[in-house]
């Protein structure tokens, strides 16, 4: 068996068809997932990019113990395991925050990061932004790098998704008559800036004069007028189609080379993104003074696994991240060590993956000193347990999906219990007692 993976950073689940979207168009993942078993309760706990991919390398949830960075060296890492099993391995990327800082890609036998190539002599400093820079993240400074980064964009085969996703193809031409592989395939694209080709964001709207607002401020959406709002909303989506269109073309070739007998494919991304959902825009906040719980919107993830053997097409129960590592040296017969997640294999079969009570999503921001409020996910309700001095939140999911009604008040005995089973499960985890406490009330 071989295993190809795809990363899309910051597609939201709710932003696909097969999950029941009828905002964006994603023709191609939502025909694959006809044939692919679609996980119902993804989650993502070690937040937000580098952290999710950690969790899935190394099938842990590494929060408790540290924030953006690579593994320990004693942790498991995924693509070892595979080469230690005789698999061959790749990772084609555009996301360099993978590669620079936690080096992820050095885990691998090869690996491809995709890159500005064109010297165009245009810098961030040449990049004039459309509105104040008060209204960027950052002042701008991601804006004006991502900007100069994509000056000479022309067509659409200029853009990162495209060159990712045709190298990746390349890469199986080149790798495919290996006895086993394994290929990570990792795409930025739908991050902000959201700037894909102008007919895509035609297909969410017409005649829009107003201002350029395609990155979001990590703030709250009361800044932005309801046509602006809308504006932003149609180039995400637009990002997403484009997206969708290139992993299709990735997609295809998989099955025009006759791989698919005999290869798992497996489609996910690291974490969402707040479009004016809960009055904000951004996936976490940028203000050490005002930390943002992560609703379903931002802490829910797309996750589709199509494994030749596998008969389910939902998979009912919650899965996070760490059940990667594990899965994969499941389909791929190589030996796996004892990890905190847990095979998705058999639940190919039965369609039920019953190895999680809780999910814990968060990111552990002390090195930065940005803090955090800690989402405890069951397959019911939804808890947000912060520091002091704020109150813990719950929601049953059942009857309020979008998280809007807090029932904390009326079920004191349920938050108890789920901030109790956080407390335990940092300590389970290694965190030191000091961030712990920071949780005690």
């Amino acid at each position: 068996m071989n295993v190809m993976v795809v990363c899309m950073d910051t597609l939201r689940w709710d932003a696909l068809g097969c999950y029941g979207s009828d905002w964006v168009k994603t023709p191609c993942i939502d025909a694959f997932a006809e044939s692919a078993a679609l996980c119902s309760g993804a989650y993502c706990a070690s937040f937000p990019t580098v952290p999710m991919r950690v969790d899935a390398y190394t099938g842990a949830v590494n929060w408790p113990r540290y924030g953006w960075r690579g593994p320990d060296p004693e942790q498991p890492k995924l693509p070892q395991l595979l080469r230690d099993a005789g698999v061959y391995t790749g990772l084609v990327l555009d996301t360099a925050n993978n590669v620079h800082g936690p080096k992820l890609h050095e885990f691998y036998d090869e690996y491809h990061l995709i890159r500005k190539e064109v010297d165009d002599g245009i810098t961030p400093d040449d990049i004039v932004t459309p509105v104040p820079e008060e209204y960027f993240r950052q002042f701008a400074r991601g804006y004006r790098r991502d900007r100069s980064n994509w000056a000479h964009y022309r067509n659409e085969s200029d853009w990162f998704v495209s060159r990712t996703m045709r190298r990746a193809c390349e890469w199986l031409e080149e790798h495919s008559a290996r006895d086993a592989w394994f290929l990570w395939v990792d795409t930025f694209e739908i991050h902000e800036d959201y700037m894909p080709p102008s007919y895509y964001v035609g297909l969410y709207e017409s005649g829009y004069n107003g201002l350029d607002y395609t990155y979001p401020n990590y703030g709250y959406s009361d800044m932005y007028a309801p046509e602006e709002l809308h504006h932003l909303r149609s180039c995400y989506a637009g990002e997403v189609t484009l997206t969708d269109r290139w992993v299709g073309h990735l997609l295809r070739q998989i099955e025009v080379m006759g791989l698919l007998e005999d290869t798992a494919v497996i489609l996910l991304s690291d974490h969402g993104m707040y479009l004016g959902e809960h009055g904000r825009c951004g996936k976490h906040t940028v203000d050490a003074d005002d930390a943002w719980p992560l609703y379903d919107t931002v802490a829910r993830i797309p996750l589709i696994v199509r494994s030749p053997e596998g008969r389910a097409r939902q998979i009912d129960g919650l899965v996070q991240p760490a059940d990667l590592l594990p899965t994969i040296c499941d389909l791929m017969d190589a030996p796996c060590p004892p990890t905190l997640g847990q095979s998705l294999v058999p639940a190919l079969s039965s369609g039920v993956h019953a190895a999680h009570e809780r999910v814990y999503t968060t990111f552990n921001g002390k090195a930065t000193g940005m803090p955090s409020h800690v989402t405890v996910t069951t397959p019911t309700h939804t808890a947000i347990i912060p520091r002091l001095p704020r109150e813990p939140e719950l929601y049953d999911r059942r009857s309020d999906p979008e998280q809007l009604t807090d029932v904390a008040a009326a079920h004191p005995e349920l938050v108890a219990q789920l901030h109790g089973d956080l407390i335990d499960f940092m300590r389970e985890q290694g965190a030191e007692e000091a961030y712990v406490t920071e949780y005690l009330r």
